[in-house]
């Protein structure tokens, strides 16, 4: 028992070194841009694909919604536009914020050239932020 616990932490503690997650790492739910990456130079329509771990992807039921349900979200995509607190609601049809509450993960964004700042944020079936899941990113659109 006592070697299988010490090859345990030797080889977490290696995969943190090599900058591979620990399971503490892998559990937090987490919201990211699978494409564009952070600082790469596009061409307009610009591809926008969405990423979710350790949390659920999930529509938004249709009519009226009064409560959230809990370990549940969809993504919402701001234009220059920052990540707003936990518990914000993404009012729609702000023009500055796009949302997916059918649960799509992926669209085609036009953008004129110029650096923009996109914000991925997750929201609950009310449309409210949820806590550390947000991530923003710049792009350069050439074109």
């Amino acid at each position: 028992m006592k070697f299988r616990s010490v090859a345990l932490v030797g080889a977490m503690a290696a995969a943190s070194a090599c900058g591979g997650s620990t399971p503490q790492e892998t559990s937090r739910p987490r919201v990211y841009f699978v494409e564009p990456q952070d600082g790469a130079t596009v061409k307009s329509p610009v591809k926008l694909r969405f990423g979710l771990d350790n949390y659920e992807l999930a529509a938004v039921p249709q009519g009226t919604v009064e409560t959230s349900r809990p370990s549940l979200g969809h993504h919402h995509v701001g234009v220059n536009q920052d990540c707003l607190p936990p518990g914000t609601e993404i009012v729609k049809g702000t023009p500055s914020w796009i949302h997916f509450g059918d649960a799509k993960t992926e669209m085609d964004m036009q953008l004129p050239p110029g650096q923009h700042k996109l914000t991925l944020q997750l929201g609950d079936d009310l449309h409210k932020t949820i806590e550390g899941l947000c991530q923003t990113i710049t792009v350069n659109v050439t074109e």
